[in-house]
C-alpha cells in the first residue's frame, strides 16, 4: 500500500504504483473536491479510510464516516447545492439504502460537480447479493462512468466531476471488486484550488419537486441527458478504439475490467479485431456505435460484460429498431457468456476462439486441461469455514448461548429462531455456532424478527435477533423502535464493539473518542459521540441488560434467566473488538517499558481430547498435530502416532481474552501461568 501522505503530495508529473482504491482518493484531491461521505463497504472502504487522512491534514476538506449511505448521499447533494464539489461513496448494495433521494434530487441537477461513486461485488466475495448497479440507470437516468485501468479511476474522478458541471448533474461512476484492489502506474496531474466555501441560492422552482414543479424538472432533467447522449466530445473523453483488423467482420464492445480480460485474451489468441472500450457506458452514444459498426465494416458485434446484459441491451435498442440500417446485425454476448459470477481471461479467451481465426490453438487445450484438474481437485478440497479472529470476543458469547438454549430447548420444548444482520458476528453462521437462519441486509436482523414476533406461538418459538452497534446506528435504530412500541415478545443481542469491524475497523457514531486514531486536528464532523448504554438507557426498556463478554459463568446466568421472561429483552454485550483493542494496547505500550506480567495458556499432557475447545467453543489458536512415537529404537521403521494438542502462543491473546478457553474445558485440564518481569530489587 502507499505510503498514505504521498497520495496527496502537490507534485504534477510524478508516477507512483497505486491500487485503485488509492488513485480515486488521488483523483478526488486533484479535483478540488471539498466533502467527501461514505458508509464502509468493501471494496471502497479504504477510499474512505485515506480521505479520513486528508480530512485531518487538510483545513480546505472534510470527510465524514456517515451513519448510512442514505445520509452520505444527501450531505453531498447539500454541498453540490452550495455550490462546491462533493462525492458520496458506498458499496453496490448501499444504493439501495440512498434509492429514495436517488431518484428525485436528479430533477434539481447539481451546481458544484457531484459524483457517486460505487463499488460492485459481482463475485458476491464480501456480500449478500451481486446486483448489478447499472440497471439503476434505467430509470433515475444517472449518466454511468466506468473505468479501465488505475490511471483512469484518477482521471475519470475529475472528467466526471467537470462533465457533472457542464451539464448539471449527478454523475455515477460504476467499479468492481478486480480494479479497487489492481496495482498501477499512476501519474499525477495539478491540483485544482477552489474556494472552500459555499453559498446556497434559492430557487424554488428548481428545488422543490412536487406537483407540476417535479414534472417541469423531470422534462429539463431526460433534455440534459438526451443532449448528452448526441454529444461525441463527452465520450471522447472516456471511450476509445484499439486495433481495426478484423478478417471476420467481428467487432467487440466492452467497458471497465473486462476490456482487460479481452486485451489479454487477444494477446493470447494473438488477434486484433476491432474493440470499443466504453467509458461512458450510460446514455451510450448511437453516433459513436454506428460509426465504429460503419468504418470497421462490422457484421457482427461481441459484448463483454459481467452480470447483466446491461451495454448488450443497449446495443439492440441502436441496431435492432426497424428503421435501423444495421437492424440485420448479429448481437451476440449473454448468449455465450455467464450472467452469475466475475468474468475472467480463460472464460473470454473461450468466448472470442469461437468467433475469430486464430494461431495458438494449445491456450484452448491449456484451458480445457486446466478446467478438468479443477473439476477432480475441487470436490476433494477441504472446505475453510470462517471464523471468528483469535480472542474474539463473540466467541465466548455464541458457545455460551448455544449452550443455554439447547437446555432450555430440551425443558421447555421451545425452538429458537436466530436472526441474523451484516456484521462480524454473521459469522456465527458457519461451525461450530450455526446459530444464524437468515441474512438479508443492514438492519434486518431486527426488522424481520419484529415481523415475526407478531404470528409465531411464543410458547413454542423463541426469537433472538443480532444486530452490531454500526448496524444499529445505519439502520436498527427504527425497527428496535417499533418492536418497544409493540413490547413484542423476543430477545435483542446488540454487540456494541465500538467499531464498524468487519469492513476495516471504521470508526461510527458511539466509538470512544479517545480510541480514535488521528492523523491531525479534529474535524466538524467528529465533535461529538452518542454513548449506546445510555442511549439505550433513556428508552424505558423494562429488560435491558448490559454485560461483557469473557465470562462464561456469568452470560450463562444472564442468558438463562432472560431468555424465558416475556416481553421484550434486550441484551448488550460491551466488548471492544479484540482484534483493535490489541493493536490499540500495542500502540500504547509501544514507547513504554515492556510489560511487568506475561500470561500463557497450555494444555495439559493429560488432556483427554473432549475436543470442548476445538470442536464446541472453536477457538483457532488450539490446534492438533500427529506426533511420531518410536516402538523399537532398533527398527525406526515401527513407529505409532499420537494427536497432540496444543495452544499456538502466536495466536492466543491472553492480554485480551482471559482464558475462555480454561473456562471452557470439562476437565480443567488447560492451564494459566503468570511471569512477572521486571521485578525490582527490595
Amino acid at each position: 500500500m502507499t505510503e498514505i501522505s504521498k497520495i496527496f503530495e502537490e507534485n504534477p508529473g510524478k508516477e507512483i504504483l497505486m491500487s485503485g482504491n488509492e488513485a480515486f482518493a488521488r483523483g478526488i484531491f486533484e479535483a478540488g473536491v471539498r466533502f467527501t461521505a461514505n458508509y464502509p463497504g468493501t471494496p471502497l472502504s479504504e477510499v474512505g479510510d485515506i480521505l479520513k487522512y486528508l480530512s485531518e491534514t487538510n483545513l480546505d476538506f472534510t470527510f465524514d464516516y456517515a451513519l448510512n449511505e442514505k445520509i452520505a448521499l444527501e450531505s453531498c447533494i447539500g454541498v453540490s447545492w452550495a455550490g462546491l464539489r462533493s462525492v458520496a461513496m458506498f458499496k453496490h448494495v448501499g444504493l439501495n439504502v440512498a434509492a429514495d433521494p436517488l431518484h428525485t434530487f436528479p430533477y434539481s441537477g447539481t451546481i458544484g460537480g457531484m459524483l457517486i461513486l460505487c463499488g460492485g461485488d459481482p463475485g458476491i466475495l464480501s456480500s449478500t447479493n451481486a446486483q448489478d448497479n447499472r440497471l439503476y440507470s434505467l430509470h433515475t437516468k444517472i449518466p454511468i462512468i466506468e473505468p479501465t485501468t488505475v490511471q483512469e479511476c484518477k482521471n475519470f474522478v475529475i472528467e466526471s466531476l467537470r462533465l457533472s458541471e457542464d451539464f448539471q448533474i449527478p454523475i455515477y461512476i460504476h467499479v468492481t471488486t478486480r480494479l479497487c484492489h489492481s496495482q498501477g502506474i499512476v501519474e499525477y496531474g495539478p491540483i485544482d484550488k477552489r474556494d472552500k466555501i459555499g453559498r446556497f441560492e434559492k430557487n424554488s422552482t428548481r428545488y422543490v419537486n412536487t406537483l407540476w414543479k417535479a414534472r417541469a424538472n423531470q422534462q429539463k432533467y431526460y433534455k440534459k441527458i438526451g443532449k448528452l447522449a448526441g454529444k461525441k466530445d463527452p465520450c471522447k473523453t472516456f471511450n476509445s478504439i484499439k486495433w481495426s483488423n478484423s478478417k471476420e467482420n467481428v467487432g467487440i464492445v466492452s467497458s471497465g475490467i473486462c476490456y482487460s480480460y479481452i486485451v489479454e485474451a487477444c494477446h493470447a489468441l494473438e488477434i486484433k479485431p476491432p474493440i470499443l472500450k466504453l467509458g461512458l457506458i450510460y446514455p451510450i452514444n448511437r453516433t459513436e456505435l454506428t460509426e465504429f459498426v460503419s468504418k470497421n465494416r462490422l457484421d457482427t458485434l461481441l459484448v463483454v460484460e459481467e452480470l447483466e446484459p446491461f451495454i448488450e441491451m443497449s446495443l439492440k435498442e441502436v441496431f435492432w429498431k426497424p428503421s435501423s440500417d444495421f437492424k440485420n446485425i448479429n448481437i451476440h454476448g449473454k448468449d455465450k457468456l455467464p450472467r452469475t459470477g466475475e468474468l475472467s481471461t480463460e472464460i473470454v479467451i473461450k468466448f472470442l476462439a469461437t468467433y475469430f481465426t486464430h494461431k495458438n490453438e494449445e491456450i484452448l487445450k491449456d484451458i480445457d486441461r486446466k478446467e478438468n484438474v479443477l473439476e477432480e481437485i475441487i470436490p476433494s478440497l477441504p472446505i475453510r469455514e470462517p471464523t471468528f479472529c483469535p480472542g474474539c470476543q463473540y466467541r465466548p458469547v455464541f458457545y455460551q448461548l448455544k449452550k443455554v438454549v439447547n437446555e432450555l430447548a430440551k425443558k421447555k420444548g421451545w425452538e429458537f429462531i436466530y436472526s441474523g444482520d451484516i456484521g462480524c458476528y454473521t459469522l456465527s453462521e458457519a461451525y461450530p455456532y450455526e446459530m444464524l437462519d437468515w441474512v438479508v441486509c443492514m438492519g434486518a436482523g431486527i426488522g424481520i424478527a419484529q415481523g415475526m414476533a407478531h404470528v409465531i406461538d411464543p410458547e413454542k418459538q423463541k426469537l433472538i435477533a443480532f444486530i452490531g452497534d454500526g448496524t444499529f446506528f445505519h439502520s436498527g435504530i427504527q425497527s428496535l423502535f417499533n418492536a418497544l412500541k409493540n413490547d413484542l415478545d423476543m430477545t435483542i443481542m446488540i454487540f456494541n464493539n465500538d467499531w464498524t469491524a468487519m469492513t476495516g475497523h471504521q470508526e461510527h457514531l458511539a466509538t470512544p473518542r479517545n480510541f480514535i486514531k488521528r492523523f491531525g486536528t479534529e474535524t466538524s464532523v467528529d465533535k461529538n459521540r452518542i454513548d449506546l448504554i445510555h442511549f439505550l438507557e433513556h428508552l424505558g426498556i423494562e429488560n435491558l441488560i448490559i454485560t461483557d463478554a469473557y465470562d462464561l459463568h456469568k452470560l450463562e446466568r444472564i442468558f438463562l434467566s432472560t431468555l424465558q421472561k416475556h416481553g421484550l429483552k434486550v441484551i448488550v454485550i460491551k466488548e471492544e473488538c479484540a482484534l483493535e483493542k490489541k493493536r490499540r494496547l500495542k500502540l500504547d505500550h509501544k514507547d513504554s517499558e515492556k510489560q511487568d506480567v506475561e500470561t500463557y495458556y497450555t494444555l495439559s499432557e493429560s488432556c483427554v481430547k473432549c475436543n470442548e475447545c476445538i470442536d464446541v467453543l472453536g477457538c483457532p489458536a488450539i490446534n492438533a498435530r500427529l506426533v511420531r512415537k518410536d516402538i523399537n529404537e532398533k527398527d525406526l521403521s515401527k513407529f505409532e502416532t499420537e494427536t497432540l494438542y496444543y495452544i499456538d502462543e502466536a495466536r492466543c491473546v491472553p492480554e485480551i481474552c482471559p482464558g475462555v478457553c480454561k473456562m471452557a474445558c470439562p476437565n480443567s485440564l488447560i492451564r494459566k501461568t503468570t511471569i512477572l518481569r521486571n521485578l525490582k530489587s527490595p
